[in-house]
């Protein structure tokens, strides 16, 4: 238990929003509570301008749009009338300290105005230290952005790497992405593949989430056929809502020949029927151009399923290579091929899923609970 509950005021997306910020925010918020903080969970009742968002609907599919307990929908990008409303009822309750979860450069004068007008302490959660989507004015907010923090938490020794070559003044606490329970259980692999119409495949691979031109789908489609090669009975899970290129991923595996081998559900997957995609695969594969970490690991690894990453950013510091998965060193397709067999062919003498088991219990929600408190506690005095 924390030595010293803490008042905090959490400002983030959080569920039914859906996507990756969302379900990070709302299990913290939910064991920061467990753990004894009063804790005020302040999200969004519009995230991001129509312009900017390019996904079919904001919210987790067959859920209610109603927030739950203690989750306070009361931001409007669009609206500063609505930042200052929140920030003068912060300086009004006077929490003992202010944590924002950071991931776009545009978020930066909302924290910055909050921070300013209510006149608490505030910690950056920051899980990317640059937008993955680059754009005009973004150090520059940034910069606003450290300029009103008083401390800032990572989720990898990389990005604080980046924050403390940039901001030595800030103090900054390195810490890990937690991993994620199963909301639903898994079933048996040959019941999931049955019902995703993989029949009886040999491997699976699974590419998960979001396709995005930084995470490198393209790569992992240009190596699958030398992967089917050299290992016939393998095929490629693409499950995901796409932010570009679906017509053009579909023609490039046709042309390629290998449609028999890749099956495509471009759709968002909800947390209920993410176990199903998880239940079916061997490993989940992530050749990210670009990244600071990935809850895609996390939600792994929940599912007892190793992983197999590219070098980039702070991908390799949650893999234990050889153990929890690989690492493959170079980023193109010849590489991934000849990493993706080399994994498939360690699966005989390597039992991965015992082992990403047991390295799963010290990336517990509970710890990153306990040693974020504890920082929060060093910043609010």
């Amino acid at each position: 238990m924390p030595l010293r509950p803490l008042s905090i005021a959490f400002v983030s997306p959080f569920f039914p929003l859906k996507g990756g910020i969302a379900r990070f925010s709302s299990a913290l918020h939910a064991v920061l509570l467990k753990r004894g903080h009063k804790v005020e969970a302040i999200s969004f009742k519009r995230l991001y301008p129509r312009l900017l968002f390019r996904g079919k609907t904001v919210y987790e599919q067959g859920v209610s749009c109603k927030p739950g307990n203690e989750v306070f929908p009361l931001l409007d990008t669009l609206n500063p009338l609505s930042w200052v409303a929140v920030a003068r009822g912060l300086r009004r309750r006077k929490p003992d300290v202010i944590l924002c979860a950071y991931w776009f450069g545009l978020f930066a004068p909302l924290y910055a105005l909050i921070k300013q007008v209510s006149g608490r302490k505030m910690i950056v959660l920051m899980h990317n230290f640059a937008s993955h989507e680059t754009f005009a004015g973004e150090t520059m907010l940034r910069n606003l952005m450290v300029a009103s923090a008083d401390g800032i938490v990572t989720l990898s020794q990389h990005v604080a790497h980046e924050v403390r070559k940039s901001y030595p003044h800030v103090p900054v606490r390195a810490l890990f992405h937690p991993v994620y329970e199963p909301v639903r259980k898994m079933v048996p692999k040959e019941e999931a593949r049955r019902k995703l119409g993989l029949g009886s495949s040999e491997s699976v691979l699974l590419f998960f989430g979001y396709v995005r031109k930084y995470k490198g789908l393209d790569i992992l489609i240009e190596s699958m056929p030398e992967v089917i090669r050299r290992h016939p009975g393998t095929q490629l899970l693409v499950a995901g809502e796409f932010y570009y290129g679906e017509k053009m991923f579909r023609e490039r595996i046709d042309a390629l020949g290998i449609g028999e081998q890749v099956k495509v559900y471009a759709e968002f997957v909800s947390n209920d029927r993410m176990s199903l995609f998880f239940s079916a695969a061997d490993v989940v594969v992530l050749p990210y151009r670009e990244a600071s970490q990935s809850g895609v690991v996390q939600q792994a690894y929940g599912f007892g399923r190793p992983v197999l990453v590219s070098s980039t950013g702070g991908l390799p510091e949650a893999v234990l290579d050889g153990e929890t998965g690989a690492v493959v060193r170079a980023l193109d397709p010849s590489a991934f091929s000849e990493g993706i067999c080399d994994f498939l062919d360690s699966m005989k003498s390597v039992c991965y899923e015992e082992k990403v088991r047991e390295y799963a219990k010290e990336l517990s929600w509970e710890v990153f609970a306990d040693k974020i408190g504890a920082f929060a506690g060093e910043v609010a005095g």
